[in-house]
């Protein structure tokens, strides 16, 4: 999809997929997949995007967590003239965890124990203590969640890490959405060889 914004000096990527529920058994080993991915400032994309390439100042990926399915989203607003090869390099970061480039011993542990250490600071203030326990409500969580949370994370393997990568990220069935000037952004798209389909504000085909 393409929506057009002329004389936009930046564009906008997202591109995700639809994934599991929250309660499904892989949740918790995808949420660390999606943490080496793009979930903190260290993440792959970021370092990628933005440290090596020099295209965003942020780039990062999230999941948002429902009952039903959930959405494993990734992108960030880029350079216009660098729009094509920043959409390239997320959809090559995408096939490089699931299958080319998984994950290894050293970033596994090094994202294992930063998240172990972070934990602490997602209670420092009041409003962040009140967002944890209201995930325990919407989610029916036990009372004991967050101490199972560290045990699980303790207990967790690269091949449970591996196994989920290469089942739950869905490349193959990626939807796309790039927001930029529509007459310099899509003949690099075309060179992509993706489909374009581009739409209005609103989401309205265009002509």
């Amino acid at each position: 999809y393409l929506a057009d914004k002329p004389g936009a000096a930046q564009s906008v990527i997202r591109a995700g997929f639809l994934t599991i529920p929250r309660h499904h058994p892989d949740h918790h080993v995808l949420n660390f997949v999606n943490y080496v991915f793009g979930g903190h400032h260290a993440g792959r994309l970021e370092m990628n995007l933005r440290e090596d390439k020099g295209y965003c100042y942020g780039y990062r990926s999230s999941i948002d967590w429902l009952t039903g399915p959930s959405s494993l989203v990734a992108g960030g607003a880029v350079q216009t003239d660098v729009t094509k090869e920043a959409l390239a390099e997320t959809l090559k970061e995408f096939a490089d965890i699931r299958d080319e480039r998984p994950v290894g011993k050293q970033e596994f542990s090094d994202a294992r124990d930063d998240l172990l250490r972070r934990l602490p600071s997602q209670f420092e203030t009041h409003g962040q203590t009140i967002q944890q326990l209201t995930r325990l409500v919407v989610f029916d969580l036990p009372d004991s969640y967050f101490s199972e949370y560290v045990e699980q994370l303790e207990a967790l393997s690269l091949d449970e890490v591996l196994r989920v990568a290469h089942e739950r990220i869905d490349d193959a069935h990626l939807k796309i959405l790039v927001v930029g000037d529509k007459s310099l952004v899509e003949p690099g798209l075309q060179e992509l060889g993706l489909p374009v389909v581009p739409v209005d504000y609103e989401g309205r085909e265009l002509s």
